[in-house]
């Protein structure tokens, strides 16, 4: 989405200052924000940012400005405390700008990883194509360009490359098998989503990826998506159908569909996990749905034998993001480990010995800030918890 299109939202900002913290309990919610402690680096300041690129009074040129855009998380927390007219459009402006910039040439050196990968290997990390399915190597499981499948497993970019969280994505699969579930993975013939592409402001990328998933899987017959990437999830519920590009199929996260095999008896938790947890919700299940996940995740917890589940004071649509998301991560990697230790020391506080979330992102995150400033608390995805509380 073009500048020029979202002029008629660039006036609605009243500089009231709600968007900076949490109303009620009055925490901070802006990871940017709060980091720098620059009135430009949040919601209300990229606004002005914006209106003064569309009335030409700054230039793109400005590497300081375009720090502040890419300074944005994509967390959404500004949208869900903004009170005024247009607040539901405040990451639009900031994509908005993100495009203008690549169309206008000014290419994030950070981002060429990305781009180029994309170009090259369909995937973020710029790996080769054919290693997208290493993770599930000596797993028995179909692959669905050769078998028809009920649910297809899409494992995404970060949980195939990511050597050290392929414990996520065999584990879905695991559970799924026990539940007596049909379930599939395209493998090395897995693409990228386009997510992160739309994030950092590749438009034509993101659009060509939507085309090639919803039209892959509809050339399979595949009814059912299956997705423990937060990111994919969001992207394919929220984000195709604004270019007009709607899914044939269900889209589900794998928090959801276990919560639903567990509500018909399929998964039966019996064995204890005597672990005092937090769970920190992800924004791409939070804030960036209507309705978001928040009781499918805890209730899954609470079903499991030994599990005590401590509340964070900032939690559900007051969640403090990881800092991970809108390729932060990639273009200001000090400030997405800082935003991530500021949750960690949270979780601390609640006196829970393991932080739980359902993002790879966030669990990704979160273990580099572990070992970056040696916290002492355990990182788990839910579904390593389910997995565990399962009888064998």
């Amino acid at each position: 989405m073009a500048l020029e299109n979202v002029r008629e939202w660039l006036y609605g900002c009243t500089r009231c200052g709600t968007c900076k913290s949490f109303s009620n309990i009055f925490e901070p919610g802006c990871p940017a924000g709060e980091r720098y402690k620059l009135e430009s680096y949040y919601a209300s300041g990229k606004q002005l940012i914006a209106r003064a690129l569309a009335e030409g009074k700054l230039s793109l040129s400005d590497d300081e400005m375009r720090e502040r855009i890419y300074a944005c998380t994509g967390c959404l927390v500004c949208q869900q405390i903004c009170g005024v007219f247009h607040h539901e459009h405040i990451f639009d402006i900031v994509q908005s700008v993100r495009t203008e910039a690549i169309s206008n040439g000014f290419f994030h050196p950070a981002y060429a990883m990305i781009y180029y990968g994309l170009r090259s290997e369909d995937n973020v990390f710029r790996k080769p194509r054919n290693e997208r399915g290493e993770w599930a190597r000596d797993l028995d499981v179909k692959k669905a360009t050769r078998q028809k499948v009920d649910v297809l497993y899409h494992a995404g970019c970060l949980f195939s490359y990511e050597q050290e969280l392929w414990h996520v994505p065999r584990n879905i699969v695991s559970i799924l098998q026990n539940a007596g579930v049909d379930v599939g993975i395209m493998g090395e013939e897995e693409a990228c989503c386009g997510g992160k592409a739309y994030e950092i402001g590749y438009s034509g990328e993101f659009a060509k990826y939507a085309r090639h998933t919803v039209e892959n899987a509809s050339a399979l017959g595949i009814k059912t998506i299956v997705l423990s990437c937060s990111d994919g999830y969001s992207t394919m519920k929220n984000l195709y159908p604004k270019i007009n590009i709607v899914p044939q199929f269900e889209v589900l996260h794998s928090i959801e569909f276990i919560y639903q095999l567990i509500q018909t008896g399929q998964i039966k938790l019996k064995r204890e996990v005597p672990l005092k947890v937090t769970y920190h919700d992800p924004c791409h299940l939070g804030r960036h749905l209507d309705p978001g996940l928040y009781d499918p995740p805890r209730e899954i917890l609470k079903s499991i034998p030994g599990i005590e589940l401590i509340e964070m004071e900032r939690n559900r649509e007051k969640s403090w993001c990881c800092g991970a998301g809108s390729g932060v991560k990639q273009a200001n990697p000090e400030l997405s480990l800082w935003a991530a230790n500021e949750r960690l020391q949270e979780a601390q506080a609640t006196g829970a010995s393991a932080l739980v979330t359902a993002c790879g992102w966030c669990e990704r995150n979160f273990l580099d800030a572990v070992r970056e400033y040696s916290v002492n608390l355990k990182i788990y995805d839910i579904a390593d918890l389910v997995r565990l509380a399962i009888s064998p």
